[in-house]
């Protein structure tokens, strides 16, 4: 598993590269060398760019690789679902006695990779998906749902820490830009500077997220903000000595359990109403999504994590978005139960204990002979 897991690190399948299909090639061979049978499918995503269900992209492709497989005779009801697509820089791949280390080790090779493995020792009606994407919006999960992935309910191994999540908030990029007038400097009295209104933004912005979060569900009660908006780029200004004549803010935004991307983006414009400030949607989409905790896939999957470890797992929802809410609005119930801390995912100290990466591979093989 360990050697599988070097090999798929190596591949630096950073979204949008070539590697990036690399990477699923990776997959789909590993997977027909174990007998499994495979599909392989590579779509231009532009010839999906206006269905109604699209996530869109942050990073242009032509090409987006998907992989399927599963056992001879398997009737796929169970699916295991793993995104290689990975974000730039990183520590390079490294092996010690106690973790697994480099870009993609927590976010989410190891995940993916133990489930791999977990699902080619039970066998069975189970199924791996692999996709690229998913860090900037999921095209891959949905180009395989448009090429008929169908389960009865799935298991993303993202890393939780080994915790159930069933659960995600949703997030949006937004882009909002106020008009100044440029002018000289040294006549800075005939412009106005645009920066001046980015303190009234901001306010409105924290204010919106204070409203937002007041009556957010007991699931969420782990995090200090279930839906966070924050503002990770600004940019304006041409020259020193001319009055800064547009300013441009890019964030993110947090979308609601159970509210739409529609009434999202409708709560967010409303806010800024009456600032002059002109609001653009672009980049990934994520919904929110969630499911019921009682369902027995569910409750046997907390109890192999319990028969393996000797503890009861956590159980709490997300703040982020992942590819949990695509398969739920196809109706495959889906859960993030994998190995590594998300606070390292991205991080330039990505790294993943291998206690972890064996228990994730052990509580889903029991689970899937459950």
């Amino acid at each position: 598993m360990f050697s599988d897991l070097l090999e798929l690190l190596e591949i630096e399948s950073v979204g949008g590269t070539a590697a990036e299909a690399t990477a699923q090639l990776w997959v789909a061979n590993k997977l027909r060398a174990w007998g499994w049978e495979v599909q392989l499918h590579q779509d231009d995503p532009a010839a999906f760019a206006d269905h109604p269900d699209y996530p869109g992209m942050e990073v242009a492709r032509t090409t987006v690789t998907s992989v399927i497989g599963h056992p001879p005779g398997s009737r796929a009801t169970t699916l295991l679902l793993g995104h290689t697509d990975v974000v730039p820089g990183g520590p390079p791949p490294t092996l010690t006695d106690a973790t697994v280390g480099g870009r993609g080790s927590v976010d989410m090779k190891s995940g993916l990779v133990a489930a791999m493995h977990a699902a080619r020792t039970v066998g069975g009606d189970v199924a791996v998906c692999a996709v690229s994407g998913e860090e900037d919006g999921g095209i891959g999960a949905f180009l395989a749902l448009q090429h008929g992935l169908s389960a009865q309910r799935c298991v993303i191994p993202e890393p939780t820490d080994l915790a159930i999540i069933p659960a995600n908030a949703g997030s949006l990029t937004f882009r909002v830009t106020i008009d100044g007038i440029p002018a000289h400097g040294a006549r800075r009295w005939d412009g106005h500077n645009a920066l001046e209104e980015v303190p009234e933004i901001l306010r409105r912005l924290a204010a919106l997220e204070h409203q937002r979060n007041r009556d957010a569900p007991p699931i969420m009660d782990s995090w200090p903000i279930a839906y966070p908006i924050s503002v990770g780029r600004i940019q304006g200004g041409d020259w020193p000595s001319t009055v800064m004549g547009e300013v441009r803010m890019e964030g993110r935004y947090g979308v609601a359990l159970g509210e739409s991307l529609t009434s999202a983006m409708a709560a967010f414009e409303e806010a800024l109403q009456g600032t002059g400030a002109r609001i653009e949607w672009f980049g990934g989409r994520f919904a929110s999504a969630s499911v019921d905790v009682d369902q027995r896939w569910v409750t046997a999957l907390r109890a192999a994590h319990e028969h393996v470890s000797g503890t009861s797992p956590a159980l709490y929802g997300a703040t982020y978005g992942s590819d949990l809410r695509q398969l739920v609005a196809a109706g495959i119930p889906t859960v993030l139960y994998g190995p590594g801390d998300a606070a390292l995912a991205h991080s330039a100290h990505e790294n993943v204990p291998l206690a972890q990466v064996i228990q994730c591979r052990d509580v889903l093989e029991r689970w899937l002979r459950e």
